[in-house]
This record gives C-alpha cells, sequence and structure tokens, in this order.
C-alpha cells in the first residue's frame, strides 16, 4: 500500500485541518493513507475534519448481546467471593 509520510509545521494545515491551539507552531508528522472503503469511516474525538460515514460507539453497552440478566443479581460481591476462593488457602 502506498502512503506519504510528512513532518511539516502545523500552521501549514490551518487551511485544511481544525487543529487545537495546543498544535499551533510546533512539527506534527502527517501521514496520508488511502481510504479502504470496507471499513467506516469515523470523525475525529475534535470534530475537525467531516466523515463520509459517521459510526459513533461507545464503551458503553458494547457487550449488552453477551450479558445474561438471570446473572445480574450475582453481580454484586462476585469479585469478593472470587478472591476469597482463589486466596483462601492463603
Amino acid at each position: 500500500m502506498d502512503f506519504v509520510r510528512q513532518v511539516v509545521n502545523s500552521n501549514s494545515l490551518t487551511s485544511v485541518l481544525n487543529l487545537p491551539s495546543s498544535f499551533r507552531d510546533v512539527q506534527v508528522e502527517v501521514i496520508v493513507l488511502p481510504v479502504d472503503k470496507t471499513v467506516p469511516i469515523v470523525s475525529s474525538p475534535s470534530g475537525s475534519y467531516d466523515a463520509r460515514k459517521q459510526v459513533n460507539h461507545s464503551a458503553f453497552g458494547r457487550l449488552k448481546a453477551y450479558a445474561n440478566p438471570s446473572l445480574i443479581p450475582e453481580e454484586k460481591g462476585a469479585w469478593e467471593k472470587a478472591a476469597a476462593e482463589k486466596y483462601a488457602l492463603h
């Protein structure tokens, strides 16, 4: 895969990217890669560029599909119980 990697002064990017103020007047590394059309494009956390397709995922709720509601009442005290079982002989 071809790519471009270059170190430039951040001020030269202000017409292309909306950079945070902490990036002013510093050297930055720019890496340009071709887009893999099978991977959804996600906007940056700072919103510094527009994405063709925004996919907003959060860590909260990602494993919901694997949840077992019948085990939820057992969650309280689970760590203490596991630690007691593991270290009971010590």
